[in-house]
């Protein structure tokens, strides 16, 4: 009998049962070391998030996170419903309109990029508190803002920022969760984009019409930042990452801070090593990542050319009155020195539009945890592309606001089913850069969509509608070839070459808890036939 198979037996000895008997699940979701005569309880990650479950740590998390993603719509609105005023204000040309967005997304991607690779060599929190901090300060000054090269340049930085915490927050609320709360988790999290919208234009209500609103309202937009940064000193560094980070003792510590706050008994043991090398922006884009890779670049790049587009897109179909918009209130008013600024009404009816997001993001985590991420993510795409397609046709003005409601409901349901497949795609070690790099990409497609809305729309409004069409199209053609499902998987932590991201397995498998033999990666039983001896 082999030294491997003989330490196994041992194990086996002294029970394989993952509750050992007693009914505790903590005691148990990994395998036996005997040193000095003694067992030790190894834990597998992927084991203790799910039998600790979800608790009242979880929610610390999501308010957190969401709190990053209510920033993040924050600063979108703002940049559109503060455009009229700047442009009053610094007599700005159309080419230097569009130059706002448009370097806003460009920085996001950058900012993206980047620290998706930094939060996998350093980790997720100290990125996430470096660039709140950056992000707050740049958007405060960007208020004082003393003419448009300077806003450009801040509002850029603030840019970068968002675009930097806003997919590494996705990584760590989806590292730290059970595999039946991932859903739900995103949900939650897509309120408070929707949240965030509507606080800026209930904000613009009150302050744009009167002196330097526009100012006030970054101001007043940026407070929460505070709230943020102080929750993130309150969370925890991801447990995924510690692990692969070789301090397993950290987990450990922050797996039974999870334990104790949701209720549940202190953990025995250690946490199961897994040491793997860093990855890097290039092994994104290798084998076995590389269908994925593009495929899920192709749909977020044209997601958000679409759903951004459309958030600058929507102004102006009002202010001209476009398929009949302008009926139910007045567009147009002057302010005090003669600019064409937004109503009292429209401020409403963007926040109405905010909400009517709500539907789409609810109907997303339930389809792809019933249905699956795959068909879900097909079914949003194609039916994006067809109620996209309806706006060149303008009927009755109440059938244009169905359509309204239903396109975007189903931009919404497509942007969140991809932030849901997308880190489950891709392992640990290389998760937050994989997650980053596609972020980037994406946010390239929300400069290229809002550059272009801002530039072509003053022009002719069924041109910008047309290009949206065209690049929903090509992603609708791309989601036929994804084939990698992710539902009710596991996160997976290390390089496994074999596979594209998903396993529930962690080196050796030192048993099941129903009691199957213990078995190698490739599923072979360990020892082979030696194991009969």
């Amino acid at each position: 009998m082999s030294e491997d198979t003989a330490r196994l037996a041992d194990n086996d000895e002294l029970g394989r049962d993952r509750n050992d008997g007693d009914g505790d699940p903590l005691k148990g979701g990994g395998g036996h070391d005997v040193v000095g005569g003694d067992a030790v309880m190894k834990h597998d990650v992927s084991s203790l998030v799910e039998e600790i479950g979800w608790g009242r740590y979880h929610w610390k998390i999501v308010i957190g996170m969401g709190m990053m993603s209510f920033a993040d719509a924050a600063e979108i609105w703002i940049i559109s419903l503060i455009s009229k005023d700047l442009i009053c204000e610094w007599k700005l040309s159309a080419l230097q309109e569009a130059l706002i967005p448009g370097l806003v997304f460009l920085f996001m991607a950058i900012g993206s990029l980047t620290a998706g690779e930094l939060s996998d060599v350093y980790g997720r929190r100290k990125v996430l508190l470096i660039v709140y901090y950056t992000f707050t300060v740049a958007s405060l000054l960007s208020a004082f803002a003393w003419n448009y090269y300077s806003f450009l340049v801040l509002r850029s930085v603030a840019g970068f920022c968002i675009g930097a915490n806003y997919g590494v927050s996705i990584c760590y609320s989806a590292e730290m969760v059970p595999i039946t709360k991932r859903g739900f988790t995103l949900l939650l999290l897509d309120m408070f984009w929707v949240a965030g919208g509507v606080y800026v234009c209930l904000v613009a209500f009150f302050v744009m019409d009167i002196k330097h609103g526009w100012r006030i309202l970054i101001l007043l937009t940026t407070l929460p930042c505070v709230i943020v940064i102080f929750i993130i000193h309150l969370c925890d560094e991801s447990v995924r990452y510690l692990v692969i980070s070789e301090r397993n003792k950290e987990a450990l510590e922050v797996f039974n801070k999870m334990a104790s706050e949701n209720g549940k008994a202190p953990i025995e043991g250690e946490v199961m090593a897994s040491e793997v090398d860093r990855g890097s922006i290039i092994e994104v884009f290798r084998k076995p990542f590389t269908r994925t890779t593009f495929m899920i670049g192709v749909m977020f790049f044209a997601i958000t050319w679409a759903f951004y587009g459309f958030f600058y897109l929507l102004p102006d179909m009002m202010s001209y009155g476009y398929c009949h918009l302008s009926d139910l209130f007045e567009t147009t008013m002057l302010n005090d020195v003669g600019c064409t600024v937004y109503t009292k009404a429209e401020y409403l009816f963007l926040m109405v539009v905010n909400l009517l997001y709500i539907p789409g993001y609810i109907v997303s985590p339930v389809s792809a945890e019933n249905w699956g991420r795959i068909p879900t993510l097909r079914l949003s795409y194609w039916c994006s592309l067809v109620f996209t397609l309806t706006l060149l046709i303008c009927l009755l003005n109440y059938i244009t606001y169905v359509e309204l409601f239903l396109l975007v409901n189903f931009y919404g349901m497509a942007i969140a089913t991809v932030w849901l497949y997308m880190p489950e795609c891709y392992p640990t070690y290389i998760r937050s850069t994989a997650t980053g790099t596609q972020n980037a990409i994406s946010k390239l497609g929300a400069a290229g969509g809002t550059f272009v809305t801002e530039y072509v729309d003053s022009v002719n409004i069924r041109y910008s509608i047309i290009i949206i069409s065209v690049v929903l199209l090509l992603a609708c053609v791309a989601s036929i070839f994804l084939v990698q499902e992710t539902m009710g998987k596991a996160l997976k932590d290390e390089r496994e070459p074999e596979s594209i991201g998903m396993t529930t397995l962690h080196h050796t498998n030192y048993g099941a808890s129903d009691g199957s033999p213990p078995q190698e990666p490739d599923g072979t039983a360990v020892g082979g036939d030696e194991r009969k001896d």
